[in-house]
């Protein structure tokens, strides 16, 4: 019966190594989670003013739009499992001193926007560093699963952290706050710290550092410049995150109160819908994977949230949502966005799965820095873009462009002879 559960856990959890990677990921980010919902309460409560929300939060995402390029050469130079366990610490130190600090009643917006530039480097940091060394953790039949426990973690914790946060909130105040996430922190790196990491290959030696740098920088530049293949599936990723986001952020929040005249709870339900798509996503990911190719799964992903989108775009419909109960209101945003959680997932794992698989473990961190730089930094323009765009665009419109938008894009992909290439030689080292 021992043989037995333990293989049992083995199957579930890979290895011992990715477990502990599992657990102490599952942990640190709940505690992101409930931190990140208390802070907006707390400056609030500090300010009153919703500019210095925003700017809070631009503190936040700055450091990923301007350094993850950067940190991503870090990841290759530097000990990543130093990276990641050193950087978990100084959160969870950050996190109890702010209570500290919190309860002595010294707590002002200063020390709050540099504890915060503070989280974020360390998270632009450790992201790169993890998404490298998986691929060494895990073998490489196992990296869908990997990736889909990943997603699954992510996706749970979206839904557990705002709640979580709500209740802890709500019942300890924000000392409580501070110092439970802080311990999750500090939690998450003694997790760590029993890794087994794989060992690095240097590729530059016998330079002084910043000399160093600069030329790993130049070499993951002219390493992604090179391949058509990892151009043209980052340019896709990039373009798909400019058009998909701020429909998430903007344009479903706009249309449900401000055209629907939907209540908060109503809307949340449609919204929750699309996290329980994921963990089921995450659920049927591995079985996907084994009947159908990651090229596959990737573009008709695509094209089926484009698909998605066109229903929703429907009900957008001055005639159908002036002519609908609200029960068919709601149904007919919950269950499309149920279906985009899943299909999420379905293109997110392909293409994390592939990225690994392609890229030597040497490049591998500033191929992921670059990624979540361009990704983070043209959100912001996307979003501001689209918050200027709906006031003009009746949603109806609006939302039709964009589903054709995403259509395109995957039917693009499907013809791209860069991405052909690419998989063709995923499937082919797969085999070998």
């Amino acid at each position: 019966m021992v043989d037995k559960a333990s293989s049992q856990r083995k199957k579930l959890f890979i290895n011992r190594d990715f477990c502990l990677l599992f657990w102490g990921r599952l942990v640190s980010q709940i505690g992101d989670g409930i931190h990140y919902f208390a802070l907006t309460w707390l400056v609030l409560d500090l300010t009153g003013s919703g500019t210095a929300l925003g700017t809070v939060l631009l503190a936040s995402s700055l450091p990923s739009v301007l350094l993850a390029p950067f940190t991503g050469v870090l990841a290759d130079m530097w000990n990543r499992k130093a990276i990641v366990v050193l950087t978990d610490v100084i959160r969870g130190l950050i996190l109890l001193t702010l209570g500290g600090i919190y309860y002595l009643g010294k707590l002002n917006m200063s020390i709050l926007y540099l504890a915060t530039v503070i989280l974020s480097l360390c998270g632009v940091l450790f992201g790169p560093a993890i998404s490298a060394s998986i691929p060494g953790i895990v073998k490489r039949e196992n990296l869908v699963r990997a990736n889909a426990l990943n997603s699954f973690s992510r996706s749970a914790t979206g839904i557990i952290g705002p709640v979580a946060g709500a209740f802890v909130l709500g019942t300890t105040g924000y000392i409580g706050v501070f110092c439970l996430t802080g311990v999750a922190f500090i939690m998450s790196a003694i997790s760590e710290m029993f890794i087994r990491f794989p060992k690095q290959t240097a590729i530059i030696s016998e330079q002084k550092p910043l000399q160093q740098f600069a030329a790993n920088f130049k070499l993951g530049l002219t390493y992604i410049w090179q391949s058509v293949g990892l151009k043209t599936v980052i340019s896709f990723a990039v373009l798909l995150n400019f058009i998909a986001t701020p429909i998430f952020s903007v344009v479903f929040p706009y249309f449900g109160k401000e055209v629907l005249l939907m209540e908060a709870q109503h809307y949340g339900l449609t919204q929750s819908s699309f996290p329980v798509g994921l963990l089921l996503g995450t659920v049927l990911i591995g079985f996907f994977t084994k009947h159908i190719s990651k090229e596959r799964l990737l573009v008709w992903g695509i094209i089926g949230q484009g698909i998605m989108a066109f229903l929703i775009s429907l009900v957008a419909l001055p005639y159908v949502y002036l002519n609908s109960s609200q029960l068919f209101i709601i149904l007919s945003l919950v269950i499309p966005n149920f279906f985009i959680g899943i299909l999420n997932v379905c293109v997110n794992v392909p293409f994390s799965v592939t990225l690994q698989e392609q890229v030597p473990d040497q490049y591998r961190g500033r191929v992921f820095g670059l990624l979540d730089s361009l990704v983070q930094m043209l959100v912001p323009i996307s979003t501001a873009l689209f918050g200027v765009l709906v006031d003009i665009i009746a949603p109806f419109y609006f939302l039709l462009l964009c589903s054709i938008a995403l259509v395109g894009i995957g039917f693009a992909m499907v013809g791209s002879k860069g991405i052909r290439e690419l998989y063709q030689t995923s499937a082919l080292e797969t085999s070998a």
